[in-house]
């Protein structure tokens, strides 16, 4: 009988020798297909390093873009600013020229027809003439005028200055 159990370890060993080449086989293409996963895992970390670059170029070329925009933005606020200070000054100077001059002219231009034909209306009493105010109250008046006009705060698009 010792031949016949030569012969069974030999057929094992020969079956446990198949097993192995298959468990090799399948070991190895795992492998391969791990490598194959493992190689485009690089690729994909690589491309996504390189848009990573990229996207931080653009924000920087953006953050310097936004910086000049909001200089330029200042500079043309301030110029705003000043250029409505100047019209508002403007208005005013043509308003105060616009009550003194023609107040005249607007009594002159009645017609004289217009004043005869018109029936006359009772006389009425005379108002008393307003008491002047003290000259704290004026300067005060005074003080609070010329302060808008003068006044700037940075930042304001000036518009509601009038």
């Amino acid at each position: 009988m010792k031949g016949k159990d030569k012969e069974a370890t030999a057929k094992k060993a020969k079956d446990r020798v198949q097993v192995a080449e298959r468990a090799h086989k399948e070991a190895s293409r795992k492998a391969d297909a791990a490598a194959e996963v493992s190689r485009q895992a690089k690729a994909t970390l690589k491309k996504a390093k390189k848009d990573f670059k990229v996207a931080s170029k653009a924000a920087r070329e953006a953050r310097a873009a936004a910086d000049e925009v909001r200089s330029a933005y200042d500079k043309a606020a301030k110029r705003a600013a000043k250029a409505d200070a100047r019209l508002g000054k403007a208005r005013k100077k043509a308003v105060s020229k616009r009550k003194s001059a023609p107040a005249k002219d607007v009594v002159e231009k009645v017609p004289v027809a217009a004043k005869s034909a018109a029936p006359k209306k009772p006389a009425k009493r005379k108002q008393k003439a307003a008491k002047p105010r003290p000259k704290a109250v004026e300067t005060r008046a005074v003080a609070e005028t010329a302060v808008p006009e003068d006044s700037f705060v940075l930042g304001e698009s000036g518009l509601d200055i009038q």
